[in-house]
């Protein structure tokens, strides 16, 4: 176990999280398991009953022979890395060198269980979405088939309650555990507006019309109405910042306000007074304009 990086986690909790790690490697493995320290931690971060359990391998990069006055949780090391600069014939840059005592060689050379993973089920394939404005994380993890949860964890926010427009979240898609609980489906609810075609749909969402059609068991491709919900699943390689997210459309390079208005059947008045739009005649690629 190389654990180096704490976090602001206390003495208690580091080791009770190494004890844990340690254990079930130990378990799935039936292999004894080493801990890797440099001194500092050897001294003050791991206790007695990590010591007592599991020996050390020590990464110290001075004289170790002059140890033996040091007091750690061990009364000893296995094994002492003593460079970080080393050099081996045919491997180019700096390596690390070791010495080595024979009681860090495992005695048991059988291999390894194959312990089946309860996590092998999961799909950990992702997409992305890219955060609009009024966008809460209950909703996207609804949207997505997901919990805040899970958006928390996967992406490490701090504050849940604290999202940014234009902050772009990853989702897992299609994730079974255990062929019970599905998590992240990867699916976008589409609401038909006025003026849209199915292809530009697709377009804009980087799919084919036929997924569409088999997605939402649609008889005629040429007939969609306002308000009709389509369900959309994208693939992992298609970025979520599309050009129409939660009834706002994202302004293309060559789009004018006049032919935005047109696709969806709205005025340029209608859209300048529900965006505050000051010019008309100014719109840029990348603005976000409200459609309803």
């Amino acid at each position: 176990m190389d654990y180096e990086v704490f976090g602001g986690v206390g003495i208690e909790e580091s080791n009770n999280i190494a004890q844990v790690f340690l254990e079930s490697v130990r378990r799935l493995t039936n292999k004894e398991v080493v801990v890797y320290s440099d001194l500092s931690n050897a001294m003050d971060r791991f206790n007695r009953s990590i010591a007592d359990n599991y020996e050390l391998w020590l990464a110290y990069y001075g004289d170790y022979n002059n140890l033996a006055g040091v007091e750690t949780s061990w009364e000893r090391w296995i094994g002492v890395q003593y460079t970080d600069s080393g050099y081996v014939p045919g491997i180019s840059g700096s390596v690390d060198r070791d010495l080595y005592t024979e009681s860090i060689f495992l005695s048991d050379t059988s291999e390894i269980p194959n312990t089946p993973n309860p996590n092998d089920s999961i799909n950990t394939e992702s997409v992305f979405y890219t955060i609009q404005s009024g966008d809460t994380l209950s909703e996207i993890a609804s949207r997505y088939g997901t919990t805040v949860q899970e958006l928390v964890d996967i992406n490490h926010l701090a504050n849940p309650n604290l999202i940014y427009p234009g902050e772009t979240l990853r989702i897992a898609t299609n994730s079974t555990v255990n062929g019970s609980e599905t998590r992240g489906t990867g699916s976008i609810t589409y609401t038909v507006q006025r003026g849209n075609t199915l292809s530009q749909i697709a377009n804009s969402y980087g799919v084919s019309v036929s997924h569409i059609v088999e997605m939402n068991d649609i008889e005629n491709p040429n007939l969609i109405y306002p308000g009709e919900k389509l369900r959309i699943t994208q693939s992992t390689n298609t970025t979520l910042n599309s050009v129409i997210q939660n009834n706002y459309y994202t302004v293309q390079r060559g789009d004018t306000l006049a032919g935005i208005a047109r696709r969806y059947g709205v005025t340029v008045r209608y859209l300048v007074n529900l965006n505050g739009i000051q010019n008309p005649n100014l719109i840029y690629p990348g603005q976000l304009i409200k459609l309803s």
